[in-house]
């Protein structure tokens, strides 16, 4: 594995975009396709690790942190915005600075959008997509947005101690899995004090700017193109409701290269929560395809 971190924003389509910190898993076969792992909203490239180290073994990988998140942090007097577009540049920047394409490219919750767009951008650098537990149009399911953004207004910069953070996500979390999913990606100081590897002003303003995401038209584009695109729920998920997953479905049957599948006892964390399952369904997709 090898790291390569850069932090600066530049002119590249029209608008401002950046190149992300990033984390690569050489692969056994040099000749190995591309493969982009984007996170969800609070998360860092280096949540991929366990799954990225069984995937080398048939793909090169990538993980970046995401703007706003780990190594990517935008500079406070930095103009750019946090939608859909702004981080689907910042992909095709870095993937364009690295030549990492054609590219497959892998979106979790947030990273569906930030997918979505980059394959929109360039998508004849894009083999195809896999789309992971977030709806197509609007914020997440349930009202989860709202209370997430009202979450993160209250949560503190820093804890004292796990036991302090595992207690505070316990009173005031919107739900059990985000509680989990944050203190997953939390990091602990060597004098125990517990920090998060995000800005929660840009997480709040990407929430905001997800209320009037729409993703249709992009995946109505790409399948026409003919693009490969696998669509994955968690059965158990509550952010993206099994009604708008069969809404979704039935709105692209006549887009045949566009499939849609669900992963029985997996939730919203799907990927880690079904490691085994889902990169086998990954590595499947991506060969037949």
């Amino acid at each position: 594995m090898w790291i390569l971190g850069a932090l600066f924003v530049t002119q590249d389509m029209g608008e401002s975009s950046m190149k992300l910190h990033f984390k690569c898993w050489e692969p056994k076969d040099p000749q190995a396709a591309k493969i982009v792992l984007l996170h969800g909203l609070g998360g860092t490239g280096a949540l991929w690790h366990p799954i990225s180290t069984t995937l080398q073994e048939y793909f090169s990988v990538m993980a970046p942190d995401q703007r706003g998140h780990g190594l990517s942090r935008v500079p406070a007097d930095d103009p750019s915005g946090f939608t859909p577009l702004d981080f689907g540049r910042d992909v095709i920047e870095t993937l364009e600075t690295l030549k990492f394409f054609p590219s497959w490219i892998v979106g979790h919750s947030m990273g569906v959008r930030s997918a979505c767009a980059a394959a929109h951008l360039r998508p004849e650098w894009v083999r195809g997509l896999i789309l992971i537990d977030l709806g197509l149009a609007g914020p997440a399911g349930g009202g989860l947005n709202d209370r997430l953004a009202t979450f993160l207004g209250q949560l503190p910069d820093a804890f004292s101690s796990r036991l302090e953070a595992r207690a505070f996500m316990e009173a005031h979390a919107p739900d059990r899995a985000m509680a989990q999913y944050l203190m997953a990606v939390s990091v602990t100081s060597p004098h125990g004090e517990v920090s998060f590897p995000f800005d929660r002003a840009s997480l709040i303003q990407t929430l905001q700017e997800a209320r009037s995401a729409d993703l249709h038209a992009w995946i109505k584009d790409l399948g026409a193109r003919g693009m490969p695109i696998l669509f994955l729920r968690g059965g158990n998920s509550s952010v993206w409701s099994r009604q708008e997953f069969e809404q979704e479905r039935t709105r692209y049957s006549d887009l045949p290269n566009l499939r849609f599948e669900e992963i029985a006892g997996a939730g919203h964390g799907l990927p880690f929560e079904k490691k085994k399952e889902f990169t086998e369904k990954l590595v499947k997709f991506t060969l037949l395809s």
